[in-house]
């Protein structure tokens, strides 16, 4: 679990384990309810949080996304890659918060490289979904008084050095807020290609390495048991008649039972090498 303890604007707080390479790899993170339980805890405003990627020479104190190399989704639904803001065509879409898990599928292709003023860069392909819902295609990305203009598609292109390896990270901005990761296969909670953008016949991988899809897979066989303690993962993505997903999968993205359901890789900030990282 990443928490953010002090007055510091901006706590980012990256995975010790960087994501695989030349494959697809898979994470997701899952902002944890803070309880009502006092008069402090409900006065605390929304929960602001930045979830993404970054490479290691991004300082801990720098919103994820403002940095070369790093991407981040933030609460607000707006996306911030490598220091400029893309947006969405409906960013209130991809709005999240207390409660929702935001998963993120990155394929860091080394056979991209290729030669800048810069040194040798390679493509990481990101698909960002909140709660199984491909976020929404980029229109444009700006900030600087021109506009780029990027291809619809739900799959982000950023550019990083070829010798650097990509980390999962969070930026933790709102006060008291925590954020639990889910970095193995039985800790995800997406069950289908479809709720993370995966193309079919290529496995997917999560970031300790374990097989989240296999080849010829396009959902997983998991049970995910719900807040109330019951619940077949399995039937929870079953349509109905008219081809809708079953409302069966509420269960799902509910961070009622996160803690016990969800183990993380030890997180690192600029001091920190414990599960609970804390700035």
């Amino acid at each position: 679990v990443a928490q953010k303890v002090g007055n510091v604007l901006y706590c980012s707080i990256r995975s010790m384990v960087p994501v695989l390479r030349n494959c697809f790899a898979y994470f997701e993170m899952t902002v944890v309810p803070r309880h009502n339980n006092s008069t402090t805890t409900s006065l605390l405003p929304m929960a602001t949080v930045n979830i993404g990627l970054s490479t290691l020479e991004m300082p801990v104190n720098t919103l994820v996304g403002a940095w070369k190399g790093s991407v981040g989704l933030c609460t607000t639904g707006q996306m911030l890659a490598a220091g400029q803001w893309c947006s969405p065509i409906d960013p209130t879409l991809n709005m999240y918060s207390e409660g929702d898990t935001v998963g993120c599928l990155v394929c860091l292709d080394d056979g991209s490289a290729f030669e800048t003023w810069d040194g040798v860069m390679v493509t990481a392909s990101v698909t960002f979904n909140v709660n199984g819902v491909i976020v929404s295609p980029p229109i444009s990305m700006g900030g600087t008084g021109e506009e780029l203009v990027v291809p619809p598609s739900s799959t982000l292109p950023l550019l990083v050095p070829m010798e650097e390896e990509l980390f999962p990270t969070v930026t933790l901005h709102s006060p008291a807020t925590r954020v639990m990761c889910r970095f193995s296969s039985e800790d995800i909670v997406a069950t289908t290609r479809a709720r993370i953008g995966a193309p079919r016949g290529v496995p997917v991988y999560t970031i300790d390495g374990s097989v989240l899809f296999e080849e010829d897979q396009d959902e997983t066989n998991r049970y995910f048991v719900d807040k109330d303690g019951g619940g077949d993962g399995g039937d929870d993505d079953e349509a109905n008649e008219n081809g809708n997903v079953s409302n069966n999968n509420t269960h799902d993205y509910a961070a009622g039972d996160v803690e016990n359901e969800a183990t993380s890789l030890l997180l690192s900030s600029s001091s920190s090498s414990s599960s609970e990282s804390c700035c």
